[in-house]
């Protein structure tokens, strides 16, 4: 589908309405990276901040060049209205909150599920 008002014609004419306001990408990400962000701060010295950090950077640049080719080409599109229109490139900026998120959930994950000696 090209666009979103293609899926709400083919939604409406199967009876499918919208319901309530609807949560905007940014709000969504910072309900995860918030919660994210307080479980980070608890395990503080637990966790291997500098290979976070250069993981972080890492997925943040491939983000960019592969996120800017699906959406680049038409593979995945999203609601302008829940966008802050921000973007780099053709990517909006709420679609690098994964690239933020994945090595700091990833290295709690493995803290939390470690065998105590």
């Amino acid at each position: 589908f090209s666009d979103c008002s293609e899926l709400q014609r083919i939604a409406a004419t199967q009876g499918i309405r919208k319901v309530g306001a609807q949560m905007t990408y940014l709000a969504l990400n910072a309900i995860f990276l918030g919660a994210l962000a307080i479980v980070g701060l608890l395990l503080n010295k637990r966790l291997p901040w500098k290979a976070i950090g250069l993981a972080t950077l890492a997925l943040l640049a491939l983000t960019a060049v592969f996120d800017n080719v699906i959406v680049g080409t038409g593979i995945v599109a999203y609601d302008e209205s829940l966008i802050t229109g921000i973007k780099i490139g053709y990517a909006p900026i709420e679609d690098f909150a994964y690239a933020l998120a994945a090595p700091l959930l990833l290295s709690i994950a493995a803290e939390l599920t470690k065998r105590q000696k």
